[in-house]
């Protein structure tokens, strides 16, 4: 039985986010590479592999979400 957008979503938040927000505070990366990793994320958990020539924009519609990791990243480096 497949789970929903919904669970998939609160997983990947809690289970990947948890584990990347945490050694964010060591990273010397540009906001490029940060969105980059977000958008890896989102495409790993839809299955969109980058042969399928998907738009970012396209791939965040389909999880039905924002760009927010530089948010929360922010709030949470103060």
């Amino acid at each position: 039985m497949p789970l929903s957008l919904h669970l998939r979503k609160r997983m990947m938040k809690v289970f990947v986010w948890s584990v990347v927000l945490y050694g964010s505070e060591t990273w010397t990366l540009q906001k490029e590479d940060i969105w980059r990793r977000e958008m890896w994320i989102w495409r790993l958990m839809m299955k969109v592999s980058c042969t399928k020539h998907k738009t970012n924009e396209e791939v965040l519609q389909m999880v039905d979400t924002e760009r927010e990791i530089m948010d929360t990243l922010r709030s949470r480096l103060g």
